[in-house]
């Protein structure tokens, strides 16, 4: 069965978020019995979700949360039949990028025992000394991920235009100093063709 091509997108709208809530909904509550009410904590709300789409459907995802100085990667979930791609990498990376943008340098998460090495193979460090949560029958480890200091990390000093511009769209925000630069080239280009 050959798999359509994945995009890996920051969710945006409310089509987005359902598609996010079904995964999990599929992985954690129906495939793994974790109930409903510990699943959907409230958090999510206050939280980015990056997906995983193939034919514009979310076929994974994964929670970030935000905290002073770290950032928590949680409720990583993929539906079976892309569980033995890249598809998590794809969504990890992407947060890991994402993430980096907004001036965080640690990333936070807990994993199950048995997936340590998984974790590990990602750049995941367990957290000396950190207590071992028991969790729905499960043993999380507290793992962590120091991440580069991004240069151009958007800061209380960015143009403001950057500041209130769509989540994961800074990149193609064009701030007025790179408009009359982009101005000042067509009318170069449009001199030399004469």
């Amino acid at each position: 069965m050959k798999q359509e091509p994945v995009e890996i997108v920051v969710a945006q709208n409310q089509t987005d978020f359902d598609g996010m809530m079904k995964v999990r909904r599929q992985v954690f509550v129906d495939e793994q019995g974790i109930p409903e009410n510990q699943e959907f904590d409230g958090n999510d709300f206050g939280a980015t979700h990056i997906l995983a789409k193939a034919g514009g459907n979310v076929i994974g995802a994964m929670r970030i949360r935000y905290f002073s100085d770290f950032v928590k990667f949680e409720r990583m979930a993929v539906l079976k039949p892309y569980r033995k791609s890249d598809v998590s990498d794809k969504i990890m990376n992407k947060g890991f990028d994402f993430v980096s943008k907004k001036g965080y340098q640690k990333v936070y998460g807990v994993c199950k025992k048995e997936l340590l090495h998984r974790w590990q193979e990602c750049g995941y460090a367990v957290i000396p000394g950190a207590p071992v949560l028991q969790h729905n029958g499960m043993q999380l480890i507290p793992i962590m991920r120091d991440l580069p200091k991004n240069p151009k990390a958007l800061t209380i000093h960015s143009h403001p235009e950057l500041l209130t511009a769509k989540e994961d769209c800074w990149d193609s925000v064009i701030l007025p100093q790179d408009k009359i630069l982009l101005m000042a080239a067509k009318i170069k280009e449009k001199i030399s063709k004469q």
